[in-house]
């Protein structure tokens, strides 16, 4: 039995904010049909805590946002696209994706750095794999489990895929110390907030939300929530806020134990990491990794 795991979770002072770190707007994304006022305009009926925008190779002006909704927290940002795609995120950021990926990435170390839908296709097509990860130089801070955009009903009838957890156990047993997140991808009605993260901040200021993520005190859902979290000597007990399928998640992709419910409860042996996640009709719950060592 582990003693104690190392994970995102042991501090849980603090509120929950929700939001996604991955969006566009028709005025600077050709792919995108909805204009920024507009969505954002329904962002705040829904009463998410944050907005990213990372248009391609753009930093889109916010300050408009921000004045027309001041309870709302803005971040920056692009999705690098002249290659593999990669989303840089933060309170400010440059034009990096003028840079190559790897500069761009050796520049960022103050901002969030997400791998994008690592694998988009459902045939497992190859499109981000471990080697080209590993030959970057620096590493993200971590990889969409869920892109929303490709897990509308429309893009897996195309042959999109939107969940990556499979290649996400993959870099997590090679040793990768990588931190899973959840986006919609906003590009049109069809996908908003279909996926989102909720973030544990002690304040709701961009600053601190991409601290906060960066450091994974965050988790990744569809529509299920966490209720409850605790981790004691290596047992790990889990409260989802709806009834769903849990299961814990050890080195590839091992499933150490499934059960029904919404309390869930597992100690920990031999295994280098587990992680948890949920799929229920509320939606799917993806917790952080926890390690042994």
């Amino acid at each position: 039995m582990a003693d104690g795991l190392i994970h995102p979770y042991s501090d849980m002072e603090g509120i929950w904010v929700r939001g996604s770190f991955h969006g566009h707007c028709s005025e600077n994304s050709r792919c995108a049909s909805v204009p920024l006022s507009e969505s954002v305009s329904w962002y705040s009926d829904l009463g998410v805590g944050f907005v990213t925008l990372t248009d391609h190779d753009c930093v889109t002006d916010l300050e408009p946002m921000r004045k027309s909704y001041p309870k709302l927290t803005f971040l920056e940002g692009f999705e690098y696209s002249s290659r593999e795609n990669v989303l840089f995120a933060g309170p400010h950021v440059e034009p990096l994706y003028e840079l190559s990926l790897e500069e761009a990435l050796h520049s960022a170390s103050d901002l969030l750095t997400v791998v994008c839908h690592p694998r988009p296709h459902a045939d497992g097509m190859d499109y981000w794999t471990r080697p080209m990860l590993e030959e970057l130089g620096v590493w993200p801070d971590g990889i969409e489990v869920y892109n929303g955009h490709y897990g509308t009903p429309s893009a897996t009838r195309g042959g999109r895929w939107p969940l990556y957890a499979e290649f996400w156990d993959e870099l997590l047993t090679a040793g990768h110390r990588l931190w899973g997140y959840a986006n919609d991808d906003f590009h049109s009605k069809e996908d908003f907030s279909n996926a989102f993260n909720m973030v544990l901040v002690k304040e709701k200021t961009p600053l601190a939300i991409t601290q906060a993520a960066k450091a994974g005190r965050c988790y990744a859902s569809t529509g299920l929530l966490l209720s409850q979290f605790s981790e004691t000597n290596g047992r790990i007990q889990v409260e989802t806020s709806e009834p769903c399928e849990g299961v814990f998640v050890g080195p590839d992709g091992v499933e150490l134990q499934k059960t029904q419910g919404h309390q869930f409860d597992y100690t920990v042996g031999r295994e280098d990491y587990v992680r948890f996640e949920g799929n229920g009709e509320a939606g799917r719950i993806f917790l952080q990794p926890m390690w042994t060592s």
